[in-house]
């Protein structure tokens, strides 16, 4: 999990929001993966049109998620499905926007 973490530090080149309530959200949702990585445990569908959506509305959060993918693949030998591309990606998303949207407002406040 804190590999994961690390992967969108390193992409970003910033440090996560940790008092945000996505942050929350988001560090469960990587809990639960990584306990379905942990234990092999594919599950869940894909909507390929919602997968196409979002790699094209979020495409730096959704390279992110490619990232974590071949990291997960490399070291774990476990494939990440495309459902669970779409809920990081869009997961990732949230976070970093919220991000940029306060650091416009704290540049804009002082």
């Amino acid at each position: 999990m804190h590999n994961i973490l690390n992967v969108i530090r390193i992409y970003y080149g910033e440090n996560f929001d940790e008092k945000s309530i996505s942050y929350a959200r988001f560090l469960t949702h990587i809990q639960y993966f990584a306990h379905r990585v942990v234990f092999g445990d594919q599950q869940g569908g894909t909507d390929s049109f919602l997968y196409e959506q979002i790699q094209a509305s979020y495409p730096k959060a959704f390279e992110c998620v490619n990232r974590i993918k071949h990291y997960v693949k490399a070291t774990h030998h476990f494939e990440m499905r495309e459902d669970e591309q779409v809920y990081l990606t869009i997961h990732i998303e949230r976070i970093m926007s919220e991000q940029q949207t306060k650091k416009i407002g704290d540049q804009n406040g002082k």
